[in-house]
């Protein structure tokens, strides 16, 4: 009998556990086509947790400097410099606010297309 009741405390003390961090599910992926002009930025910016990874990829039909940063820009996690296209996934060390900032250094418009989820890790 003492044993039932040690195997039904173990099983309440595992449905607690599961209730109190239900099983997250992957957002869906966004998404976007921009044109930016000449010398434009696009800035996305969303709160990311210490459980989410964020998975993110874009293409331009031009070169563009691009940035993934915490949104205060204390933390910069990915650079680049004149590309056209880039792909990647992060995992923050704390949950905050990070952004993906593309900026159209060139003469010429640039048609942008990026696309991001946020996922359980």
């Amino acid at each position: 009998m003492l044993t039932f009741i040690r195997l039904l405390s173990a099983g309440l003390a595992a449905s607690l556990v599961i209730q109190a961090f239900p099983q997250e599910k992957p957002e869906p992926v966004r998404i976007v086509t921009k044109t930016l002009v000449a010398q434009e930025a696009r800035k996305e910016c969303f709160s990311l947790n210490s459980r989410q990874r964020l998975f993110y990829k874009f293409r331009a039909d031009g070169s563009v400097e691009f940035k993934l940063s915490h949104q205060d820009e204390k933390e910069v996690i990915d650079v680049r410099q004149r590309t056209d296209s880039a792909a990647g996934s992060f995992v923050p060390k704390r949950a905050g606010d990070h952004c993906l900032v593309w900026t159209n250094t060139g003469k010429r418009a640039v048609t942008l297309r990026y696309e991001f989820q946020r996922s359980p890790y």
